[in-house]
């Protein structure tokens, strides 16, 4: 174990921060992005970009390299992630207003005593009830998305038809395809047919990862008899999205064979203004789900909601009395 301190040596030298008129202009454009989506915090870095970029507010001059309006445009991305982080510290911006995707911090555990238990226990001693809407349906559907960042879009959409959403950046491990394998499997063994429904980047490896699980899953695993259907981005979606397409990556291995297919227009899934994605992730539940089953459900629900709020009743009073 190495005890790290910095030296005067070792420290990076590092311009120092100010709010020049032209920084204090590019924040009030990123102000009113973050009041606009005040609805779906935390927003990623790539989301405030895209809406920043997708508006009328990027041709401004103050977006200009130093203001100078005979200069060509600046780094968005880069100068994006620099306001950003002077904003929230200097407290102009909420810490809660971004989320960072790469990391998570677990929860830390434990009571402080017995009482402390036993009154949390008896605080949501049943409740959170919901019935499972994914009952009497033709079909067992998961949706895959590959930002881990939109999950907080994507989930309560879901959550709403008790349908799985996994987070699959990158291309899925051989782990990844098993725990599938044995949902799939199970589902077609109670007579259901397993549907994926994904929603990726539109860019060589974003088109590519999708295809590469099905083959693993087929070829490798054999697993058949699963539907697979990309439900977004696709081009079809293009003249909807409030963005300008985004260079492909020259480095990428699938970019000429991608080019070649489908030209080089390239969109990331944080393009979709938030409610678009909120639409689309609906509409696509909805296309594979029995409305009427559903809302035979949802009339189970409130019945045993009633049933359910009678005996917690019954039961805080018989502590009462304890």
């Amino acid at each position: 174990m190495i005890k790290i301190e910095l030296s005067e040596k070792e420290r990076a030298n590092r311009k120092p921060w100010r709010w020049t008129a032209l920084n204090e202009s590019r924040a009030a454009d990123l102000s009113f992005i973050f009041d606009e989506l005040r609805k779906w915090w935390p927003l990623t870095e790539r989301q405030v970009y895209y809406r920043l970029i997708s508006s009328d507010r990027s041709r401004a001059d103050h977006w200009r390299q130093f203001g100078n309006p005979e200069k060509p445009f600046c780094d968005y991305y880069q100068t994006v992630c620099r306001l950003l982080k002077w904003m929230r510290i200097e407290e102009r911006l909420p810490w809660r207003a971004i989320t960072d995707e790469h990391r998570t911090t677990t929860p830390k555990l434990g009571f402080q005593n017995r009482e402390e238990f036993i009154q949390n226990e008896l605080d949501i001693l049943l409740e959170g009830y919901t019935r499972c809407m994914a009952q009497k349906q033709e079909r067992y559907l998961e949706l895959w998305i590959e930002k881990a960042a939109l999950l907080h879009i994507v989930k309560p959409i879901a959550d709403r038809f008790c349908r799985r959403v996994i987070v699959c950046r990158g291309y899925n491990s051989v782990t990844f395809q098993a725990d599938f394998y044995s949902r799939a499997a199970e589902a077609l063994g109670l007579g259901q047919i397993p549907t994926v429904l994904y929603f990726g980047d539109w860019d060589p490896s974003g088109c590519n990862m999708l295809n590469a699980a099905i083959q693993t899953l087929q070829d490798e695993l054999g697993l058949w008899g699963v539907e697979y259907y990309r439900c977004g981005i696709n081009p079809d979606q293009f003249k909807a999205i409030p963005a300008d397409p985004v260079p492909i990556k020259p480095g990428d291995t699938r970019a000429k064979r991608f080019i070649h297919q489908h030209g080089s227009m390239a969109y990331e899934l944080d393009a979709f203004h938030p409610r678009q994605l909120e639409v689309l992730v609906r509409e696509s539940i909805e296309h594979f789900t029995d409305m009427a089953a559903y809302e035979e459900n949802q009339e189970l629900e409130e019945e045993d909601m009633d049933n359910i709020e009678d005996l917690r009743e019954y039961m805080l009073d018989a502590y009462a009395n304890y």
